[in-house]
């Protein structure tokens, strides 16, 4: 039995480093997307959280009066961030699924099955300690 339980942690390690390792290649992909829009001489640029990164205004866009380029400037920055997101999203769709799927469930505000557990007694959380530790004394214990 003991065994059984040393094979589970390994594979357990190695499941989790592989986890680890996926969502480290996820972050280090998503921190590099940029969106981008460009329109009457206004080009702008956002990172995956649509924060501008680049803005650029041609000469000639500087002639329009200020609410025609204020209104380019707005429509090109919600373009550009749509274009990030898609990105952001496709990177996601590709994702290791145990790591897109709690994406998914963040982005949905969807609870965990954890979240979703009724809180535990306090005779509950006895009876479950006490299992703990008669398992480790039996089994022995690591430090």
């Amino acid at each position: 039995m003991t065994t059984d339980i040393q094979e589970w942690e390994r594979q357990l390690q190695r499941e989790l480093a592989e986890i680890r390792s996926h969502s480290q290649q996820l972050a280090a992909a998503i921190a590099v997307v940029r969106g981008r829009s460009e329109a009457r001489g206004v080009l702008v640029e956002v990172d995956a959280d649509g924060d501008i990164t680049d803005l650029q205004i041609a000469p000639g866009a500087m002639r329009s009066p200020s609410s025609q380029l204020t209104a380019v400037l707005r429509d090109c920055h919600r373009k550009a961030r749509a274009d990030a997101k898609a990105k952001v999203k496709h990177l996601v769709n590709k994702a290791d699924p145990r790591i897109r799927d709690q994406l998914q469930r963040l982005g949905s505000g969807q609870k965990t099955p954890v979240e979703q557990r009724e809180p535990k007694s306090e005779a509950e959380i006895q009876a479950d300690d006490d299992a703990y530790f008669e398992r480790m004394n039996q089994q022995g214990w690591r430090t």
